[in-house]
């Protein structure tokens, strides 16, 4: 296959995409409803499975070339079998979060335009779906502009809390009092679901090695730009939580809230309800960055495994002249936009759909017990890297327990856990059929 004669992103734009499709500001609020006691979530997580997650990701992006990331990593280290599980999952678990982003900016526009409707809900769902797979198609030199605008939207949004907090704090006036608060978190279901949310906040950088045949200067810029990454979002998730703190009270904050919601009520109760509006502005820029992001990262996932004959060979074939996988974003704005039409087709649908998210964060969540495991045997022998993975592997083990444990205030909590546990189960089954079917198709491609 003809390498893409399109250009490629420098160090500079590079860092700009990683920001945009790995730092989500929405988590801000759910851990501002914790209280201070999320903080030592955020640190633990940070140290346990953000910095194994960014060692292991760096150590095997430099190790196996070409293009596929984690479904690679797998596939050359367990064989093919697992590594088409892996990716499954992987592909599969960016599908709801793609469709609840459309779902926030088409909300975001008709609420600014005065506008209502489901009927035109859908329509401007389809429209903008539509248009952001033109944009993937065009490449990515037109759809690099969104990440880096997301990139910036992202900083400022949290430069403008983190202002105003400060701002309070100088004043005497912060709602808070850290000196006195309570920082160990309680043993219960949801301090274990917070833990499952927040290891999931820390992850998706080693979807960064899925662009390395877009990235000039290969393994060693995503390197750099992973490392940015992480120390941004060590920055943005505590500092952002305790600016938020500080502006208004824990009790202020819900976990089912909304980061719109809270970003006028902050900057409403801080008295400038204008930077609310500012910072509502930016938030749809970061939002259309994370969007644009990992819509691109996902599609480079079906190029690999049509170059392994898993799916059918149009879906290895990249557009010569932007290097876009013209096949592989078609199929995947179809099923982004199937997911958007489950959540509005009515309330059942759209309990379904809720669903799907949950099953969404937990199939990403697996992925990396095969990332962590691969590592181990590329860096087997060596004592830290063994240490490493190891720490990882636990700390994805218990952030899986954390995803799949009920809400307490679930009236069902053995049903939910059973339909959970079940729809994991029945997605491996249409995995490995999918495997069995692309054996043959290989079978058939040698004969």
């Amino acid at each position: 296959m003809a390498e893409p004669s399109a250009p490629k992103l420098g160090l500079f734009q590079t860092v700009l995409f990683a920001v945009a499709a790995n730092i989500g500001l929405r988590w801000l609020p759910v851990a501002a409803a914790v209280g201070p006691s999320s903080f030592p979530i955020w640190m633990l997580a940070a140290a346990v499975f953000l910095a194994p997650l960014a060692i292991a990701s760096i150590a095997l992006t430099e190790t196996f070339p070409g293009q596929g990331g984690i479904y690679v990593w797998t596939r050359d280290t367990y064989g093919p079998l697992a590594g088409f599980i892996c990716g499954w999952f992987y592909w599969f678990s960016n599908f709801p979060y793609l469709a609840g982003i459309l779902y926030f900016l088409v909300g975001l526009f008709m609420s600014a335009a005065g506008l209502h409707g489901a009927l035109l809900y859908f329509i401007l769902c389809l429209l903008i779906g539509a248009l952001f797979a033109g944009l993937q198609i065009a490449g990515l030199g037109t759809g690099k502009w969104f990440t880096s605008f997301g990139a910036v939207g992202t900083w400022l949004i949290f430069l403008l809390i983190f202002g105003v907090g400060v701002w309070l704090l100088l004043h005497g006036s912060g709602a808070t009092d850290f000196r006195h608060a309570g920082y160990r978190p309680p043993a219960t279901f949801d301090t274990a679901i917070l833990w499952g949310t927040i290891v999931f906040a820390f992850s998706g950088m080693e979807g960064m090695a899925l662009m390395r045949d877009d990235v000039r200067g290969g393994a060693r810029v995503i390197a750099g730009a992973i490392a940015f990454v992480c120390v941004s979002m060590v920055v943005i998730y505590i500092l952002g939580t305790a600016a938020m703190l500080t502006i208004m009270p824990q009790a202020a904050y819900t976990r089912l809230g909304g980061l719109a919601d809270a970003l006028h009520a902050i900057f409403a109760h801080s008295g400038i309800p204008v930077l609310g509006v500012i910072a509502i502005v930016f938030l749809a820029l970061a939002q259309l960055g994370g969007f644009t992001a990992w819509f691109g990262i996902a599609a480079r996932l079906p190029v690999a495994a049509g170059i392994d004959s898993f799916l059918p060979p149009i879906f290895a074939k990249r557009n010569e002249k932007t290097g876009a996988p013209v096949a592989a974003i078609l199929l995947q704005g179809g099923l982004i936009l199937l997911m958007v039409a489950l959540g509005a087709a009515g309330a059942s649908t759209a309990a379904t759909y809720d669903f799907l998210v949950s099953m969404g964060v937990l199939t990403n969540t697996t992925c990396y017990l095969f990332l962590f495991a691969a590592y181990l045997k590329v860096k087997w022998g060596t004592g830290w890297a063994i240490f490493v993975g190891v720490v990882g592997e636990v700390a994805t083990i218990s952030a899986i327990i954390g995803t799949v444990i009920p809400s307490a205030s679930d009236p069902h909590p053995l049903a939910t856990f059973l339909k959970i546990v079940i729809s994991a189960a029945v997605l491996t089954i249409v995995g490995l059929a999918l495997y069995w079917l692309g054996m043959r198709r290989q079978g058939a491609l040698a004969t």
